[in-house]
C-alpha cells in the first residue's frame, strides 16, 4: 500500500502527470525526466527544503522541488535525542530534511529524515563550541536514575549524580532542574548518540585554583571567619570556602573541660585564629579561644595572694586539686593545703566539678601558676580553745611517732603532742615499744595555744592522777577499817548498860495497868 502510495506520489510530481502524452506517444522514460530536471543532484546527505503536500499512516510527502517528491517517514521525524521539537507537521507546512537514500529507475525513490538532519546540525554546533572552550553551558530538564539529563545545543546529554558534585559530596539532581550548569565533557559518541558531561570537573578546579589562591595569602597568625560545618568530641570542623579547617577541642575556650557543643552550634558563624598552615597536606589548624584575649594577661592585677575566690574543681590528682578561679584561669591546691587533717588523696575531701570558696596562696604569671588554700577557709584552730581546756580528758588517736614523742590526732585537722616525758610515769626511752601509729588512747590537756596551733597533752598525768586514786581509796579503806575496830567495845558496853536501864525504868502504861487491876 505504501510502496504504491509513494509511485502514485512520484507519478504526480510537478502536478502535470494528467497531461502527459499517452506512452506510446511519448517515449520518455522516467530517467529521462530525472535527467532532464536534474534529479541527479539529489544524492545521500544533501539538505533539501520543501513542503508537504500529503500524509500517509506511515509518513509524508513532501515536494521537494523536482518531478518527483520525497517521502518522509514518521520515524524520521524526529528522534528522543532532540529537545524541545516540533509536533507532528500538517499539509502545507514547509520543512527542511536530510535525503538519506535515492532509489532509481522507474520506482525512484528520494527518503528523506528530518531528525537527523537536525541531530547533525546540532551536533555539529556542540563540537564547534568545545572546540573554542574546554567548558560550555547546559541546562538540567529532568532527574532520572543516576543522574541528571541535560540540554546541550538542543542535544540530550547526561551528568551522572557522581559528578554533579564534588567527590564525596551528595547533592539531588532535582535542584538543577530548569538551571544553566557549566559542564566539561567526559565522552561522546556521534555514532551511538551519547554525551556525557561533568560539573565536578570544573567544580574542582576551581576549588583547585581557590585552595592554591587560600593557601598563597594566609599565614598562621591572620584572623579569619567562617561556618561550623561539624562538630566532634574531639573538636570542630569550620568550613573556610575553599577549605575546612579543625579547631581542637583545647583551642575552643580559654575554660577548661567544656563540651563542644556547649561552646558553637553547627551552621553558626565563627572568627578563628590560624595556627599552622600545611599546603602540601591542605590542613590547616584554628583557635577560637585565641580570637579573644589570654586571660592571664590580666590575672596578675585583679588576683592577689590573700584574696578569697569562689571556682570549680576541674581535676583532681594525687598531689593536689585544680579549680577553675576564672575562665582559662586554673590554680592547684596542693594536697597539703586541702585538709589540715592526714589525708591519702584529694578526692577525699573534694569532687570534680564542686564550687568552692578557697584562698590565693601565690600569683606567678609568668609561669601562669597560681597556688591556692582549702583548708586555710576551713581553719578548726581558730575555736579550738572553745573546745579544748588544759586538764580536760579526751581521746586521741596516734598518727606520727618520732624520737621525742607522739603526734595524735584530737579532731579533723587539729593535732596534738604527747612528749616523751609525758608518755608514762615510768622511764621511757624508745616510744615506738609504748605507742603504735592508730591507737587510740586517752590523754590530758595540758595547754592549748591557738596562735601557735600546738596543743600539749599527757598520758603520764592520768597515770598519776590514777595512781593518787587507788592511794586515796587505799587510805579510805584503812580508815573505814580502823574506824570500826574502834567502835566495836564502845557498841557492846552500852548494849550492856541500856539492858540494865530498861529493866529499871517504869512506864506510864504499867501505873495504869496496876491501877486498873485495883
Amino acid at each position: 500500500m505504501v510502496e504504491e502510495e509513494k509511485r502514485e506520489g512520484q507519478q504526480e510530481i510537478g502536478g502535470e502527470a494528467m497531461d502527459l502524452p499517452p506512452a506510446q506517444e511519448n517515449q520518455e522514460t522516467m530517467e529521462e525526466l530525472i535527467t532532464q530536471h536534474g534529479l541527479e543532484n539529489v544524492h545521500r546527505g544533501k539538505v533539501v527544503e520543501g513542503v508537504i503536500i500529503d500524509s500517509t499512516d506511515d509518513g509524508w510527502l513532501v515536494d521537494i522541488g523536482f518531478k518527483c517528491e520525497g517521502f518522509l517517514p514518521k520515524r524520521e521525524w524526529t528522534h528522543r535525542i532532540l529537545v524541545d521539537d516540533d509536533s507532528d507537521p500538517s499539509v502545507g507546512d514547509r520543512v527542511r530534511a536530510e535525503v538519506t537514500r535515492v532509489v532509481h529507475g522507474e520506482e525512484s525513490q528520494v527518503l528523506l529524515s528530518r531528525w537527523r538532519l537536525l541531530f547533525d546540525e546540532r551536533w555539529n554546533d556542540l563540537e564547534n563550541a568545545l572546540k573554542s572552550n574546554e567548558t560550555i553551558k547546559v541546562v538540567g530538564l529532568r532527574k532520572v536514575k543516576g543522574g541528571l539529563v541535560v540540554n546541550a545545543y538542543g542535544l540530550e546529554g547526561f551528568i551522572p549524580i557522581s559528578h554533579l558534585a564534588e567527590e564525596g559530596k551528595m547533592i539531588n539532581p532535582s535542584k538543577f532542574i530548569n538551571q544553566e550548569i557549566e559542564v566539561k565533557l567526559l565522552e561522546k559518541d556521534r555514532r551511538k548518540r551519547r554525551l556525557i558531561f561533568s560539573r565536578r570537573l570544573i567544580l574542582e578546579q576551581e576549588m583547585a585554583n581557590r585552595k592554591k589562591e587560600f593557601f598563597e595569602n594566609v599565614k598562621a597568625g591572620d584572623i579569619l571567619e567562617g561556618v561550623v560545618t561539624s562538630i566532634t568530641s574531639f573538636g570542630v570542623f569550620v568550613d573556610l570556602g575553599p577549605i575546612e579547617g579543625l579547631v581542637h577541642i583545647s583551642e575552643l575556650s580559654w575554660s577548661k573541660n567544656v563540651k563542644p557543643r556547649d561552646i558553637v552550634k553547627k551552621g553558626s558563624k565563627v572568627k578563628v585564629k590560624v595556627l599552622s598552615v600545611d599546603p602540601e597536606q591542605e590542613k590547616i589548624s584554628l583557635s577560637i579561644k585565641q580570637t579573644e584575649p589570654d586571660p592571664w594577661e590580666v590575672v596578675g592585677q585583679e588576683v592577689k595572694p590573700g584574696d578569697r575566690l569562689s571556682g570549680r574543681v576541674t581535676n583532681t590528682v594525687d598531689f593536689g586539686a585544680f579549680v577553675e578561679i576564672k575562665p582559662g584561669v586554673e590554680g592547684l591546691i596542693h594536697i597539703s593545703d586541702i585538709s589540715w587533717g592526714h589525708i591519702d588523696h584529694p578526692r577525699e575531701v573534694l569532687k570534680k566539678g564542686q564550687e568552692i570558696e578557697v584562698q590565693v596562696l601565690d600569683v606567678d604569671v609568668e609561669q601562669k601558676r597560681i597556688s591556692l588554700g582549702y583548708k586555710q577557709l576551713h581553719d578548726p584552730w581558730e575555736t579550738v580553745a572553745e573546745r579544748y581546756q588544759p586538764g580536760q580528758d579526751v581521746t586521741v588517736k596516734v598518727v606520727k611517732i618520732v624520737d621525742f614523742g607522739a603526734f595524735v590526732e584530737i579532731e579533723k585537722g587539729v593535732e596534738g603532742l604527747i612528749h616523751i616525758s609525758q608518755i608514762s610515769k615510768s622511764h621511757v626511752s624508745d616510744v615506738s615499744k609504748v605507742l603504735k601509729r592508730d591507737d587510740e588512747i586517752r590523754a590530758r590537756v595540758l595547754e592549748v595555744d591557738p596562735k601557735e596551733k600546738r596543743i600539749r597533752l599527757s598520758i603520764k598525768a592520768l597515770e598519776e592522777e590514777e595512781e593518787k586514786q587507788h592511794q586515796q581509796g587505799e587510805r579510805d579503806k584503812k580508815d573505814e577499817k580502823e574506824g570500826k575496830e574502834a567502835q566495836a567495845p564502845r557498841e557492846s558496853k552500852n548494849s550492856h548498860q541500856a539492858q540494865e536501864s530498861e529493866e529499871g525504868m517504869v512506864t506510864i502504861g504499867d501505873v495504869l495497868k496496876g491501877q486498873l487491876k485495883v
